[in-house]
């Protein structure tokens, strides 16, 4: 008896259609993402011509023909169904959701935390220092993090979960401190999703791990990758942040030249966010979310400046007469239109939001409509 992998369907699919094989495995792939995702909802999902599985609370598979009749194999065969054990602890509702708490040191309140934060849906690991938690975070893959600000290293950490695209869509909270700042930025930070300030409510730290549970179940459906971060207006963190994007879209499924492409694209953004948005002021800041989803990369930019008319320089790009819009504010000591024309080469959807101090930057993964 063979085996059948998607991998397998996907390569039989695009020889038989004589489509792309990436085509087919990124539809399959995706296809099996949200038939997963309706399955732990406690929805049935029906596959035309073949079957409807339904995932019970007793851990039991309901398998039948979408007709509600028997499936038409022969007295010898049957159907056996292996659910993947996530998918089976989401539907059972025991130990669903991995989280690791993060502590300089373990003491009595520790054990508090954990304990108010574990549930018949959520099983919670202690780490003690950035050592132990680099390897629980490696092994146990957390759907959710919450980690002390004061422990070494913390914000590096967070840095490195965000990166790593096997854990960038784990969720982070960082608890913070009396008497300091959750928004202040040093150089360049890679943000956590969500913060707490001490003192606070065990009940709010509940809710909001309950609410960073329920946002990334949804988004897993969608993103594969996102990081979100903002640096001061200096050089040597405008180079980190260029080296950061450049490394995120090598490693995002576009092709060499696209993923080359589109650090360019970003380089320039930022470049104009800190000369012209920000004027190379240290005190201001630049904000930037990396997302990779199943279709393409998005960018997007903002700075602290009052913006810029974005549209006359932009219709100039497009239909290639970026010189002359450069020569004009050039002369009026403004940002040029070489810029926008390269930027516009570079990726294939570029947009300002209305101030003209945000841009958005969007490169399509191969097979993407």
């Amino acid at each position: 008896m063979k085996t059948w992998t998607t991998e397998d369907i996907a390569l039989r699919v695009a020889r038989e259609l004589q489509k792309p094989e990436e085509d087919a495995r990124l539809v399959l792939n995706r296809a099996v993402d949200l038939i997963q995702a309706e399955l732990k909802k406690g929805n049935r999902v029906e596959i035309s011509n073949l079957l409807s599985v339904e995932a019970t609370i007793s851990g039991t598979q309901q398998v039948k023909s979408v007709s509600g009749a028997e499936i038409g194999l022969p007295p010898a065969r049957q159907i056996q169904v292996r659910v993947d054990e996530n998918l089976r602890k989401a539907v059972e509702g025991g130990g669903a959701f991995r989280l690791v708490l993060v502590v300089p040191r373990k003491d009595s309140f520790t054990n508090v935390i954990a304990a108010r934060l574990a549930s018949a849906r959520s099983e919670v690991g202690v780490a003690e220092g950035p050592g132990e938690a680099r390897k629980r975070i490696a092994a146990e893959k957390p759907d959710l993090i919450v980690m002390d600000a004061t422990c070494p290293e913390a914000v590096k950490v967070c840095e490195e979960v965000k990166r790593d695209k096997a854990t960038s869509l784990t969720a982070i909270i960082m608890m913070h401190p009396e008497g300091t700042d959750p928004a202040r930025v040093e150089g360049l930070r890679v943000l956590e999703d969500e913060w707490i300030v001490e003192p606070f409510d065990l009940s709010d730290l509940v809710k909001l791990a309950e609410s960073e549970l329920a946002r990334i179940v949804e988004e897993r459906n969608y993103f594969q990758q996102e990081i979100h971060f903002k640096l001061q207006t200096k050089e040597e963190t405008v180079e980190y942040a260029n080296e950061m994007i450049g490394e995120l879209v090598r490693k995002s499924g576009l092709t060499d030249e696209a993923a080359e492409a589109m650090a360019v694209a970003f380089r320039e953004a930022i470049d104009n966010a800190a000369r012209h948005g920000n004027k190379n002021n240290e005190k201001r800041l630049i904000d930037v979310n990396y997302i990779l989803d199943h279709e393409k990369v998005t960018i997007t930019v903002e700075d602290e400046g009052e913006g810029f008319d974005t549209e006359i320089y932009l219709a100039r790009g497009i239909h290639g007469d970026a010189v002359a819009a450069a020569r004009e504010r050039n002369a009026a000591g403004r940002v040029g239109g070489l810029g926008i024309m390269l930027m516009l080469r570079c990726c294939d959807h570029l947009e300002y939001n209305y101030a003209g101090n945000m841009i958005k930057l969007t490169k399509k993964l191969p097979g993407a409509k």
